[in-house]
């Protein structure tokens, strides 16, 4: 879980660093240049790294008409997920980065015109972890999210709650469907978790809208 093709994964140990936990958890060739370093100099279980957080979401019609669902397009971004096929800067050369690499954000830290506020936490569970998380952006191109629910290693997860907020609208659903593509690095783990998730039937109960959200998240540094 969490390796991705073209990054060399890694094992270490405790909350390092936003940077280090990085490394570990989801291989950012970025960061493994820094990696080697903090292991020759050895890693502490004393220091809590910051959660950090990468989404992106949209909202449509889906199977449901455009009266019953007035909107299209790009919900809201936190950070970005990079383009892998943009390649290295240094061709075949992971070391040098990405030339598009992925951008996550730290909780309160600066993104496009506001401020990222995130609460998280995967537990163990039974056979999965219970995974609750929100993530706020504020400003004028910001919005909020919230997910939860019981996260199997493998499998589509159902029953997944997710809520997506901008500028006074919420669409909810109950029942979406999450998924991983392990040959994408995405996976759960105690304190993290990285998938794809669709709502069928994300429903704004104020105007009885009702549409497909479709959204990708990864949380990291999360309380476990």
């Amino acid at each position: 879980m969490f390796r991705r093709n073209d990054y060399k994964h890694f094992e270490v140990c405790g909350n390092v660093s936003p940077l280090s936990r990085a490394a570990r958890g989801f291989g950012f060739v970025a960061a493994s240049v820094v990696f080697g370093a903090l292991v020759l100099g050895g890693c502490s279980d004393d220091v809590q790294a910051t959660p950090r957080v990468v989404f992106e979401s949209q909202i449509s019609p889906g199977t449901h008409s455009p009266k019953d669902c007035g909107k299209i397009g790009t919900w809201f971004d936190i950070g970005s997920f990079g383009n892998p096929a943009s390649g290295y800067k240094v061709t075949d050369d992971p070391k040098s980065g990405l030339v598009e690499p992925a951008r996550p954000v730290d909780d309160g830290a600066a993104d496009q015109q506001g401020t990222v506020s995130i609460a998280c936490s995967v537990t163990p569970k039974g056979d999965g972890f219970d995974v609750r998380a929100s993530a706020q952006l504020s400003g004028a191109t910001g919005g909020a999210m919230t997910i939860s629910g019981l996260f199997r290693p493998t499998g589509d997860q159902n029953d997944i709650t997710v809520s997506l907020s901008k500028r006074g609208e919420t669409f909810t659903d109950l029942k979406c469907v999450a998924r991983f593509s392990p040959d994408a690095g995405q996976g759960v783990a105690a304190g993290r978790i990285w998938a794809t998730v669709e709502c069928a039937n994300a429903e704004y109960e104020d105007t009885k809208q009702i549409c497909k959200s479709s959204s990708q998240f990864r949380f990291e540094n999360c309380a476990q």
